[in-house]
């Protein structure tokens, strides 16, 4: 029984890390992350964020989490996203611009959970395709995150 039981162990393991190497193969690759850290001020509130921008020859994304405090009236639960706009409360229609390089993103997401304490987490997902947006453009100028 103990050879079976050591069997089914090793057969497991040989099946997760076949798996694996599939996965691998067949993704292109995540490409290479950089990790970074933001502190900006939204209105009265503050973001304080850590996250990584990742780069891969498919897209490239920042994948963040911020901690916001100050004040936060105005600001609502739930996953907003854009592309490249959308609405965000209480900023209303914005643009999402990188943490990491300031680059607006195409696309974006963003979920925020009331903490309970007056504060909110934010867990943001922007895509972009790694191109400025001219700065002719109102927004080019204003500090990284949502952009009103």
């Amino acid at each position: 029984m103990r050879a079976f039981r050591r069997w089914a162990v090793l057969a497991r393991i040989a099946v997760a890390a076949l798996s694996a190497a599939t996965q691998a193969a067949g993704d292109p690759g995540n490409g290479a992350a950089t990790p970074f850290k933001a502190t900006y001020n939204f209105g009265p509130a503050t973001f304080t964020c850590s996250g990584a921008h990742v780069v891969n020859r498919n897209y490239i994304k920042d994948s963040q989490t911020c901690f916001v405090t100050g004040d936060t009236t105005g600001f609502v639960a739930g996953t907003y996203s854009g592309n490249p706009s959308g609405f965000i409360p209480p900023c209303g229609t914005c643009f999402w611009q990188s943490d990491f390089n300031g680059v607006f993103a195409t696309s974006w997401t963003e979920t925020l959970t009331d903490n309970g304490d007056g504060t909110f987490t934010a867990c943001v997902l922007p895509f972009s395709a790694g191109l400025p947006i001219p700065p002719s453009t109102s927004f080019a100028t204003a500090a990284p995150g949502p952009r009103p």
